[in-house]
């Protein structure tokens, strides 16, 4: 057993600053809905991750399935907010799995907001601008002419596939660390008639995987999980909304790839392709698209805040929850902005375009570090649990019974 000090005083500074307040009294196991009978949580990660055990966590699916509702720190005798101590946990083991490592390790903590929000992307934004050297066009408003569409359209492709390879690693080592290498799960109970009974569980890509992939994928579409805590009930409109937002928002980016790269048609400025026939009609659709997805994220980041602000919670959560939120916010206000700024003909679009790039950089490229990598890792922690049987008993069994 080895004990890691400094692994705790990790999460204490990443937000779990009530974990020693825990006295193992195992009450939030009792009123979890998530947990299950069997090998229940947060309980046994409480013990962990007071003693310092990284090795256990490491290889423990069920701090993601963790949806940090509430309902164990509302019912804590002793205030310790488990569920607060396990989104702590989730911020500093997320880095043992990503690589490199220290990026994990120093992006969740406060101190490292002036590199990781000012320095590293003014530099390479920076860059990119000066290679480029845009100048601001006269006449009518089109971001297009400052900036082509081709320079930012290539990067962030080529910075999407770094992203997708850093997170493949990241889940692939996940997947080796919870099922100890990748195997079959089998559990031997021997009966009281001397027989033995043998409960096996397909490895990745078993068919028991891929069964339980697509009820999964049932489950997020429609928040199954989510809908299970009653604690949780005020934060399914913002975490829905912002769900779909993105959704939304990736489907138009790829259309615009293809339409682009593949069809070799430029989309218009909304609302310039309207009426003009053929194709552009297609495209003004998803543009319509865009704008509801992106009205989506803001008002779901909006929501969130307010529930974290306001809302009868026990915590308001830390940096590693605030900088994700707040990124996610400012890209969709600073969207919005340049599209009215445009529609008014004011050059300050140029500008706020420039910005809404920039936090946009931010959010794609620190995605497999950040809270936004939590949506592959729960992914993942689902199907297991799924695979071995060990979903919540609210989760709706038939596949259509979740619909």
């Amino acid at each position: 057993m080895n004990v890691d000090p400094n692994f705790v005083r990790d999460i204490i500074a990443m937000g779990g600053k009530s974990l020693k307040r825990c006295m193992q009294c195992a009450n939030c196991s009792v009123v979890c809905p998530l947990s299950p009978d069997e090998n229940p949580f947060p309980r046994k990660e409480m013990i962990w991750a007071q003693w310092g055990l990284k090795d256990r966590l490491i290889k423990d699916p069920d701090i993601w399935l963790c949806y940090n509702c509430g309902d164990c720190s509302k019912y804590c005798p002793r205030d310790a907010v488990p569920g607060q101590v396990l989104n702590a946990i989730r911020a500093r083991i997320l880095s043992e799995y990503i690589w490199p490592k220290f990026v994990g390790r120093t992006l969740n903590k406060p101190w490292s907001l002036p590199i990781f929000v000012i320095l590293i992307p003014a530099l390479i934004i920076g860059g990119i601008l000066w290679a480029i050297k845009p100048t601001i066009p006269t006449g009518e408003i089109a971001t297009s002419e400052f900036i082509p569409i081709e320079y930012v359209e290539i990067p962030a492709f080529i910075l999407g596939g770094w992203v997708i390879l850093i997170s493949l690693i990241g889940i692939w080592r996940f997947w080796l660390a919870i099922t100890d290498g990748g195997g079959m799960n089998v559990t031997v109970k021997p009966l009281e008639d001397a027989n033995i009974n043998v409960r096996a569980s397909g490895g990745f890509m078993g068919m028991n995987f891929i069964v339980a992939f697509f009820f999964v994928l049932r489950d997020i579409l429609y928040h199954n999980w989510f809908k299970i805590c009653e604690t949780n009930r005020p934060r399914l409109p913002a975490h829905f909304l912002i769900f779909y937002g993105f959704l939304g928002l990736g489907l138009v980016a790829t259309i615009d790839f293809i339409s682009i790269y593949i069809l070799g048609v430029h989309p218009l400025p909304w609302p310039w392709e309207i009426g003009r026939g053929g194709v552009y009609d297609v495209l003004a659709i998803f543009k319509g698209i865009a704008l509801l997805s992106g009205a989506a994220l803001v008002i779901g980041a909006c929501i969130a805040m307010w529930n974290r602000l306001y809302h009868n919670r026990k915590e308001i959560g830390g940096y590693y929850d605030w900088f994700f939120l707040l990124v996610i916010f400012f890209v969709g206000v600073t969207g919005f902005a340049t599209t009215i700024a445009r529609l008014l003909g004011s050059v300050s679009a140029y500008y706020l375009y420039v910005a809404h790039l920039y936090l946009v950089f931010m959010l794609l490229v620190y995605a497999p570090y950040s809270k936004f990598a939590h949506l592959l890792y729960r992914t993942v922690a689902m199907i297991q649990a799924k695979a071995w049987k060990r979903e919540p008993k609210e989760v709706p069994v038939g596949f259509w019974e979740g619909l």
